[in-house]
């Protein structure tokens, strides 16, 4: 997520994201979906080890060549399932992308994370080194990744051909809504306080979205979220917007200080019920 003046005013500029994306990547890490209770309306806390599902790592390859990797959960049981790619805004490896994609899988869906921060050394911890690390990986670098991951979905022989959706958080929130305005596969985006976007980054975002913050989020505020709402009105986007009181940044992440239990709870159902609307 851009943060201290980072972000473009306008548009996708290469020549802008070669200074400004590395502080998108670190300046706040995203949070996973809390799941709930009930497999086919909510998502459970953590689902890792569900009996229901298949999952773990997977390696994307290009020209025969090994590129990044990523994690797929999908259902056991035989059949064809509509997909939903998971965007992160921090590294992958963080127990609540894993889950994310695993309760998707107990929800009826095929979820992937494309790890899209693959450019990050181990050894990387500060933000300096991260912002280092990260300097020549840009908005479109990172869209890229994602269309990598969308396509080895539709590869697959358990996944459903046709639609797609897309969550997002923080940084990942923002590129989830670039990048299902820029594919015609996409049929539901999900950003959970998403990092900022213009109009003009999401002018051709026409599916269904379905926005999610804290009304006490100290990293995007709620005038920020509005904007964003104004926005996609403006343009005709069906759009939803919940925002959750006293819920700081990080509300859905179980594994974290900011976890707000209800919240999480609601806004886990009201993601399934979404996704399962526009995608099955």
């Amino acid at each position: 997520m851009c943060i201290d003046g980072d972000c473009p005013s306008e548009g996708l500029d290469r020549r802008t994201f070669l200074a400004g994306s590395a502080s998108a990547f670190v300046g706040l890490g995203a949070l996973g979906l809390e799941p709930a209770r009930h497999a086919q309306t909510q998502w459970p806390t953590r689902v890792l080890d569900h009996p229901s599902i298949q999952y773990g790592p997977v390696t994307f390859t290009h020209a025969g060549k090994e590129t990044f990797d990523g994690f797929l959960a999908r259902p056991k049981a035989e059949g064809v399932y509509p997909a939903v790619l998971v965007i992160a805004g921090n590294r992958i490896t963080e127990e609540y992308i894993p889950n994310t994609c695993a309760a998707l899988a107990v929800a009826g869906f095929v979820g992937l994370a494309p790890n899209i921060f693959h450019p990050l050394p181990d050894s990387a911890r500060t933000r300096e080194e991260m912002n280092a690390a990260l300097k020549e990986h840009t908005d479109y670098d990172v869209l890229e990744d994602v269309q990598v991951g969308a396509d080895y979905l539709e590869r697959q022989r358990f996944v459903r051909r046709a639609g797609m959706g897309v969550i997002g958080f923080c940084f990942g929130g923002r590129i989830a809504m670039l990048h299902g305005s820029r594919s015609r596969n996409i049929d539901a985006v999900v950003p959970f306080h998403p990092g900022p976007v213009t109009a003009a980054e999401i002018a051709r975002l026409r599916v269904p979205v379905q926005v999610h913050s804290g009304s006490a989020d100290r990293q995007v505020s709620v005038a920020a979220i509005t904007e964003l709402e104004r926005t996609l009105r403006a343009q005709s986007t069906p759009v939803e917007v919940f925002l959750y009181e006293g819920a700081d940044h990080g509300f859905l992440a179980y594994t974290r200080p900011t976890y707000k239990p209800d919240a999480a709870q609601l806004a886990s159902k009201r993601t399934t019920e979404f996704l399962t609307r526009n995608l099955k």
